[in-house]
């Protein structure tokens, strides 16, 4: 759900004007660096990220900004895997970012989607595929604790990395656009000048690479859906809270 307002300075006191909101210590990324999830909290925190998406979705809105630094977090256990998930509470934060469907550049790069990249319109399916990167991290640091989660990095050879922010983001998106295969989906004909070299070898690689590390195949399959390249063809939260794979 969304993080609450719990009270409200306004402008003629000396301290205002500011929002109160709900205290909580910890974002969703200071936890996936305490230690692996267990799925049974994977599957709570991000069913309760996805009701509070769903919230801004009911009203015709989009998120826009979901990355794990704005979803908090009450009750985690550090140390060891909550024995009742329900212990957990699982909030939105920043609601700042929260706009009707459009065309302009939005979302951290690391779970931005390919349609965002491409300068395409988006809407409420942008969220679910930031949605499906936060998944997805979670999942692989299960079997791999402190390995960078998908897109967090590129490039490992120092002489490769990016330089600048254009940089980053070109090499990001052109990740993106071989790891799904971008050149061959449709939706994206007429990007071609855009799009890289296909490479239609290395399409979903990172799945194969997920499997073989350890993750569960119906886990890595579930991704496949939420991460659909193509927007209109993409899972809708809806979908995903009535298909039973969050319990």
């Amino acid at each position: 759900m969304i993080r609450k307002l719990v009270d409200y300075i306004p402008d003629s006191e000396p301290a205002g004007p500011m929002m109160v909101l709900e205290a909580f210590t910890d974002t969703l990324w200071d936890v996936r660096r305490m230690r692996a999830l267990s799925m049974r909290e994977i599957k709570w925190i991000m069913k309760g990220v996805l009701l509070g998406v769903w919230t801004v979705h009911m009203r015709g809105l989009v998120y826009t900004d979901l990355k794990m630094e704005n979803i908090v977090l009450g009750g985690f256990d550090p140390d060891q895997p909550n024995e009742n998930v329900k212990d957990v509470i699982v909030r939105l934060a920043d609601c700042g970012g929260i706009r009707k469907p459009s065309t302009e550049k939005i979302t951290a790069l690391t779970y931005r989607s390919p349609e965002v990249h491409f300068n395409k319109p988006w809407d409420q399916s942008t969220d679910v595929w930031s949605w499906g990167i936060i998944l997805a991290q979670l999942l692989q640091a299960q079997v791999g604790f402190h390995a960078p989660g998908i897109y967090d990095t590129l490039n490992p050879l120092p002489q490769l990395v990016p330089k600048t922010a254009v940089e980053k983001e070109h090499a990001l998106r052109d990740q993106l656009a071989i790891d799904f295969d971008l050149s061959s989906v449709p939706f994206y004909a007429d990007c071609r000048e855009e799009l890289p070299p296909p490479q239609p070898e290395q399409a979903y690689m990172w799945a194969n690479t997920m499997v073989e590390k350890g993750v569960a195949a119906e886990d890595v399959q579930f991704l496949v859906e939420v991460l659909h390249p193509d927007p209109r063809a993409r899972i809708t939260v809806r979908e995903i809270l009535e298909g039973g794979y969050l319990g």
